[in-house]
């Protein structure tokens, strides 16, 4: 196979579609290629995480105090964010990398990055979703945040106000309220937060509709074509060498979440990225569990209702490339959630995943030019957010390929950031 156009894009996630879907609407020739038989597939990072749209997103991975409670979590594999000991340089400058943005400082500057990406994109969904949201479940009904000791929901509130000054609607609700809204809660309750602008969509279904759209305004979709390396074609061109054949194109877009340092190394590039494990389980929804995402602050775990299946998520494993089911992982989210929930922890089980979430040190996603490779744009590193971020994502893509004006500033998330 041989192909010339005028962007590929590599990765079909989440971001590569919706990267594609831009910039085919822009009226660039884009061949879309994933290397597995379907975009978005199983062994994905964002196959089946929990599938929540967040514009009140603020606070950055790498917050202040958080890798402290990390190396403390280290003894026990079935902590939310659990980090396996292992000899690896890659981790080892991870960590270091982690340690220099966890700070207030750090996060004060990242909040409203992260804030305008996360609003810009939800108008975006809501566009995308305006025709077949339906089709992935697409709700913006709000996220609950609910906290059964009274500290937790005191470090909630005081969280909340710095979100408020940034624009974030948070209500807060009283147990009693809670309880009208999720009568399966058991045991104490302090109360919780709803962010009312937030939402949630099933990402699997979502990213191969955002792939048929990016078809039908003219993007070539191949799945099974792996790419292998790129090189320069002359003529300022990039090749992408691949499994089945090289292409050629003006240029290339980046956007293969954890694999994507792998290939980035090939133009000089060390990207501090790391495969951050996530897990999520499907169980049978209760009858009574309404159409609203339930965040439990105090046992760290996601309820996301996708139809009549309900999806508890949860943990983040750095394991390296290590895609092992630890089964204390899944033990420990499904007993938290009998705890919390009464949904038995041996009940029906629908299915139970893991992928990697491309994690970088500060938070933040990667999204720019490579430097001295001018023609390869990156979009990667979106931590658990791709699913929230593609829409943006890929219109900053496409206003970078067209050389257009960006509608936000990439200076933070900009590639050599760390040097």
């Amino acid at each position: 196979m041989s192909v010339r156009c005028d962007v590929i894009v590599i990765g079909g996630g989440p971001v590569g579609t919706c990267a594609a879907q831009a910039l085919a609407v822009d009226g660039a020739s884009v061949t879309l290629i994933e290397k597995e038989a379907e975009v978005c597939p199983p062994n994905s990072g964002a196959y089946a995480n929990c599938g929540l749209l967040v514009p009140s997103y603020v606070t950055p991975l790498a917050a202040p105090g958080a890798l402290g409670q990390g190396l403390r979590w280290m003894r026990d594999s079935s902590s939310p964010f659990y980090i396996a000991p292992r000899p690896s340089g890659a981790l080892l400058r991870w960590l270091w990398l982690y340690r220099a943005a966890a700070t207030t400082a750090r996060a004060r500057t990242s909040a409203p990055v992260l804030r305008a990406l996360n609003v810009a994109s939800a108008d975006l969904h809501d566009e995308l979703a305006r025709e077949g949201g339906e089709g992935w479940l697409y709700r913006r009904h709000g996220v609950l945040q609910a906290y059964e000791k009274r500290a937790t929901m005191e470090e909630a509130e005081k969280e909340a106000e710095t979100q408020r000054d940034l624009g974030v609607r948070a209500d807060v609700l009283s147990p009693a309220e809670v309880r009208a809204r999720y009568p399966g809660l058991r045991g104490e309750l302090a109360g919780a937060l709803l962010f009312p602008d937030d939402g949630h969509m099933d990402p699997a279904l979502f990213t191969r509709a955002v792939a048929d759209k990016a078809a039908t305004a003219g993007a070539e979709v191949l799945r099974g074509v792996e790419a292998i390396a790129l090189e320069p074609a002359g003529a300022g061109a990039v090749k992408v060498v691949t499994t089945r054949g090289d292409f050629v194109a003006d240029q290339v877009v980046l956007a293969a979440g954890a694999w994507t340092p792998a290939l980035a190394r090939g133009l000089g590039l060390a990207l501090p990225i790391e495969p951050a494990k996530g897990y999520s389980v499907d169980v049978d929804r209760p009858a009574d569990f309404p159409d609203v995402p339930l965040y439990l602050g105090d046992a760290h775990c996601v309820l996301t209702p996708l139809g009549d299946a309900l999806r508890l998520g949860s943990t983040l494993e750095l394991s390296g490339w290590d895609m092992t089911i630890r089964r204390k992982r899944v033990a420990g989210l499904r007993r938290a959630v009998q705890r919390v929930m009464g949904i038995p922890d041996d009940g029906p089980l629908r299915q139970i995943w893991r992928g990697p979430r491309p994690v970088t040190p500060d938070g933040l996603p990667v999204v720019g030019r490579v430097p001295r490779r001018e023609r390869v744009i990156l979009a990667t590193g979106h931590c658990m957010m791709g699913l929230s971020l593609g829409p943006i994502t890929g219109r900053l893509v496409a206003e970078l390929a067209g050389g257009r004006q960006l509608s936000l500033d990439l200076g933070p998330l900009s590639p050599d950031r760390f040097g």
